[in-house]
């Protein structure tokens, strides 16, 4: 699968296609598999768990997308309304995520969202700012916690 990946990948930088072209992506693509295989310790079987990884990660993308235009747009009734009330408030929660991958992302994931801020991560504890204690709803809720969660559990490398 990785093998295929590769190749396909050689195909597409090249953006032409003729037999030289797809001779040579067979040779870098065989090269590179084998490297992955020796020196990576990619096995043959992590193919199928490679590619639902992949989908994990766009499927986390795509929910960060849409968390991030609902909070631009509490954040835009706040500004735009003629009078601010806003409770400004601190939260300080602890994860369950394992590695340090998982829990930098879901760092960034609360700060890149508009009226959040990651203020400090260490060993699970998170403290956060929020512009309003409306946009806290609980840890348990988060879906970006529930997303890397799963992410963390088909990945073999955690």
């Amino acid at each position: 699968m990785l093998f295929f990946l590769y190749l396909l990948l050689w195909l597409i930088f090249s953006m032409r296609f003729s037999i030289e072209i797809m001779l040579a992506g067979l040779v870098v693509s065989a090269i590179a598999y084998w490297f992955a295989c020796v020196h990576m310790g990619y096995k043959r079987t992590a193919g199928s768990k490679m590619i639902y990884q992949i989908y994990l990660c766009i499927r986390y993308i795509g929910v960060f997308v849409l968390e991030a235009a609902k909070a631009n747009l509490a954040v835009l009734r706040i500004v735009f309304s003629r009078k601010i009330e806003i409770k400004q408030q601190i939260i300080y929660f602890k994860t369950d995520l394992k590695s340090d991958i998982t829990q930098v992302a879901l760092a960034n994931s609360i700060t890149l969202a508009p009226g959040s801020v990651t203020v400090a991560l260490k060993d699970g504890m998170y403290c956060v700012h929020f512009m309003d204690s409306k946009f806290w709803n609980g840890v348990d809720n988060f879906i970006f916690v529930r997303l890397l969660r799963n992410i963390e559990k088909h990945d073999p490398r955690i």
